[in-house]
């Protein structure tokens, strides 16, 4: 059965500064400071109020090869050890300077749905 984990925790997986454009799109990071997990699947991101599939993101967990999103599923999951970064790599157009909100879920074996929703900005 799925735990809960509380809103707070959640908002701290996410790597404050890890928001930068890349030349094909923009990224982001998560860190596991929680506990080792099992990734079985991946929401779109929402950037602000525009939403982008999981066909266009590259997750890359740890100094894994990455892997589309829309990949990620029970069939096929990627394990998330603890204290491991998970980079999230938009392919999509770069992202004005500034701050954006970012909301996007992920799936997890041992806790179910986790929804990381956080601010951060561009440079």
């Amino acid at each position: 059965m799925p735990m809960m984990i509380p809103t707070f925790l959640l908002k701290k997986l996410y790597v404050k500064g890890s928001f930068k454009n890349t030349p094909t799109g923009f990224q982001l990071a998560l860190q596991n400071t929680l506990a080792n997990g099992t990734l079985i699947g991946v929401g779109a991101i929402r950037i602000d109020a525009r939403e982008i599939s999981p066909e266009q993101i590259f997750i890359t967990v740890g100094a894994n090869a990455p892997v589309r999103a829309s990949d990620i599923a029970l069939a096929t999951p990627r394990v998330f050890p603890l204290n491991t970064i998970v980079t999230f790599r938009v392919e999509d157009q770069p992202l004005a300077p500034g701050a954006h909100r970012v909301h996007f879920s992920v799936n997890t074996q041992e806790a179910g749905e986790l929804k990381i929703d956080a601010e951060d900005s561009i440079e």
